[in-house]
């Protein structure tokens, strides 16, 4: 029950509660929520505090309203912060998310003249490619191809496993300290492969990132090409914390 007299505002509580039971899978994703009228009376606070807390959280992207039909549940609430170049593993798993990802590709390539300019190596140096399909709490959220120049990170291939963390492994295995990104944003359509990885209709849209990261020294240590799916997805620039991309409930920063 809410506590009608603590000094945190009673919406703000009912925001809380509402997540947490989501989370207790109370409200299943997909799921159509209770009536305004209903959740007043479960939790005993007025219609204004419901559609509040209601609308922050559609906001937040947790739940979602559909026209003539109700509320439904869209997620999980996962939040995470990027900016920080930390990676997708480990703020995923700081709020005790199960992270996984699925190698669905890895070979040796030369890149195309205009990557490489971008990598600052020849067009003739060898380049680890990885394609990864990664979940979030069994959630497929994005394929991700990455690019890393061999030259500078032998035996890397050796290395890399399902589930293991790019970041993690450039940090840990060979002492990179990250500097910055460089990010392009386009937008695209699924093909009959990435639909199937994706579990989204052939032809959605996708946000297509492009991203080159570089190490403290200004030198890029890798590139990647993440597809994200675009229904219900949102991607917010800001020049304070970090560009900001949420899909159905689950949020990182790039």
């Amino acid at each position: 029950m809410l506590e009608q007299n603590s000094s945190v505002p009673l919406y703000e509580q009912l925001k809380e509660q509402i997540t947490r039971d989501i989370r207790a899978g109370l409200y299943e994703k997909g799921a159509r929520m209770p009536s305004e009228l209903e959740i007043e009376n479960s939790y005993r606070v007025s219609r204004i505090t419901v559609r509040r807390a209601v609308s922050e959280l559609c906001d937040e992207g947790l739940l979602i309203k559909k026209q003539g039909k109700g509320t439904f549940v869209v997620g999980n609430g996962i939040s995470a912060d990027m900016g920080r170049l930390t990676g997708f593993h480990d703020y995923m798993e700081e709020q005790g998310r199960k992270v996984e990802t699925k190698i669905l590709e890895r070979s040796i390539i030369k890149l195309k003249p205009s990557l490489a300019k971008e990598m600052e190596i020849s067009d003739d140096d060898d380049v680890f490619f990885i394609k990864r399909l990664m979940f979030t709490d069994g959630i497929p959220i994005m394929i991700d191809s990455c690019y890393i120049p061999m030259k500078r990170f032998s035996g890397i291939v050796e290395k890399f496993h399902d589930n293991d963390s790019i970041f993690r492994i450039l940090k840990n295995e060979y002492g990179v300290k990250m500097g910055k990104y460089q990010k392009v944003l386009k937008v695209r359509k699924a093909n009959k492969e990435i639909s199937s990885y994706l579990n989204c209709p052939l032809g959605d849209p996708l946000f297509d990132l492009f991203k080159l990261t570089y190490d403290s020294a200004g030198i890029p240590v890798h590139l990647s090409i993440s597809l994200i799916k675009g229904e219900e997805t949102s991607y917010t620039i800001t020049g304070f914390d970090g560009d900001r991309m949420t899909h159905n409930g689950i949020s990182w920063s790039f």
